[in-house]
């Protein structure tokens, strides 16, 4: 009788183990990108995005003389550039053998975009501030530090699975598109002076969302979900209070801030709706990588 020897079973598919580098280099980048996002803040509400009439190079050079305007605007430029070599590198990094594609692709597009970034930069400059291209300007660069901070979740392999935080998935993805607009109104508002009802009063639906995508992460008792809910439940509070008082400022004379204090606060808003547009990133992704099969 002959018998047949039991074929050997083909070698199970490893997932991707992740790189404590990459990890690391792209939490260090996003953090970057945040403060970048505050340094260019300051450049709009302080009026000196015409302070250097030139670009890429300011009065000619590297060096100007940092007063007035010059320092934030030429400052953002040097910070800008900093955050470009750093998102270049973590371009490089996202090559190595541990590092999940997703992860890759955010690297992938975090570069496209800032590229995009500096040139919409170089255009506002160039073409006198034209709010359009101003207006681009600033919803881009929430956009790259949003892939940025993609990039840190997705490079952290998941191991816990589980099928029911869907709805969770849902109401943050449907906050993050809302606070994205409102980011855009915001930025209408802030380039033209117009629109400022109409960011008040999305302002709601981004409450409405928050509460939803917080009430179902916490009643889903999912571990994961807690840290992102939390942060979701303040940020947005926080970013409320913070516009509150940028609107009292604007209508009560009364109340007279240093040219630094308003221009701080403002920009402190503007900060602000970066973190609610992060908090709401961060729950979908933990919800959607936590509900995915093995």
């Amino acid at each position: 009788m002959i018998t047949m020897a039991a074929r050997p079973a083909p070698p199970a598919l490893r997932r991707p183990s992740g790189d404590a580098l990459f990890t690391g280099w792209a939490k260090a980048t996003a953090a970057a990108a945040f403060l970048l996002l505050f340094a260019g803040g300051m450049v709009t509400s302080t009026g000196s995005g015409l302070a250097v009439p030139d670009w890429p190079l300011s009065f000619g050079g590297m060096n100007p003389p940092m007063v007035g305007g010059i320092f934030y605007e030429h400052g953002h430029r040097l910070f800008a550039g900093t955050v470009a070599v750093m998102t270049g590198v973590l371009l490089f990094l996202s090559r190595r053998p541990g590092v999940p594609s997703g992860a890759r692709a955010a690297a992938l597009l975090a570069s496209v975009g800032i590229v995009l970034q500096a040139l919409l930069g170089g255009l506002t400059v160039l073409l006198k501030l034209p709010p359009a291209v101003s207006m681009s300007h600033a919803c881009l660069g929430q956009g790259v530090f949003c892939v940025l901070l993609a990039a840190v979740v997705l490079s952290v392999p998941e191991t816990v699975f589980g099928p029911g935080w869907s709805r969770v998935f849902r109401f943050a993805a449907l906050g993050f598109g809302a606070a994205y607009l409102q980011l855009a109104l915001g930025a209408l508002v802030k380039h033209t002076g117009q629109g400022l009802g109409w960011h008040i009063l999305w302002a709601s639906s981004v409450v409405v969302l928050a509460a939803l995508a917080c009430f179902t992460a916490f009643r889903s008792r999912a571990a994961a979900l807690r840290r992102p809910a939390l942060l979701l439940a303040f940020a947005v509070p926080f970013q409320i209070a913070l516009g509150l008082f940028a609107l009292l400022v604007r209508v009560d004379s009364s109340l007279a801030l240093g040219f630094r204090e308003a221009a701080l606060w403002r920009t402190a808003h503007l900060s602000g709706g970066a973190l609610t547009l992060a908090s709401f990133l961060l729950l979908a992704l933990k919800s959607r990588r936590t509900a995915e099969a093995p």
